[in-house]
């Protein structure tokens, strides 16, 4: 993995517009619109862009909002100290009514996107709740916005580019697009993130389970046969 450094907006359309000789068949909107959807389903398939929210706990509270800052919680701390990770459903089973027994909470379940659970909630309050999760993706809109990133990672993100430019031109151009630039894209991403490798929805996408679901039919043992011979 390559150090990150920062990348404006306008560098960033310089590179792309040099993946298309710098054509006006592509607009500098599209270009923009290319560089974001590469920067959100990098952050959907890997994780990229992490960060850490600091919040304060009210009294007998189990519901926290993330806000929008993260997409998902992955480590969770009260107090300086890491709480398990479980499940509201294994709480709700094993003690319906635990919302309404607060305590010193040491566990800690996602909810949804944007929302998390501890358990018990805080009896006191106004303690430490620090949440390390992964963030939004960064959306670029002004020529000095920025992000921080490998360049290694950045040319796979100009991969993606040129494979969405590719389907303006259609045709052979975007048959190929698909086998050199959108396929290699997924594959780096796995790299970075091996659950993928387990998700039925990747797998799909790379084609890895055709025989698996028919797609691919294999020959029987007299379809190989020479014709004389059947």
């Amino acid at each position: 993995m390559s150090a990150r450094r920062q990348y404006t907006l306008t560098q960033i359309l310089a590179m792309v517009g040099a993946r298309f000789q710098n054509s006006p068949f592509w607009t500098t909107a599209e270009l923009t619109a290319y560089i974001n959807e590469s920067l959100r389903t990098w952050a959907c398939l890997t994780g990229y862009w992490k960060t850490r929210v600091v919040m304060t706990t009210l009294p007998t509270l189990p519901y926290y909002s993330l806000a929008g800052f993260l997409t998902s919680g992955m480590r969770v701390e009260f107090n300086s100290s890491p709480l398990a990770q479980s499940t509201v459903t294994n709480w709700d089973k094993g003690s319906p009514s635990w919302e309404g027994q607060p305590g010193i909470p040491q566990e800690w379940a996602p909810v949804g996107l944007s929302l998390i659970a501890i358990k018990p909630a805080d009896a006191v309050g106004y303690n430490s709740l620090v949440i390390d999760g992964l963030s939004t993706a960064p959306q670029l809109v002004l020529s000095s916005d920025f992000i921080d990133i490998g360049a290694e990672e950045l040319n796979t993100l100009m991969d993606y580019c040129q494979y969405l430019g590719a389907f303006k031109e259609g045709g052979a151009e975007f048959d190929a697009a698909v086998e050199t630039l959108y396929k290699p894209f997924l594959k780096a991403a796995a790299v970075k993130n091996e659950k993928l490798l387990a998700s039925a929805i990747f797998r799909k996408a790379m084609g890895m389970d055709m025989d698996l679901a028919g797609i691919r039919p294999r020959r029987t043992k007299s379809q190989l046969q020479p014709v004389g011979e059947r």
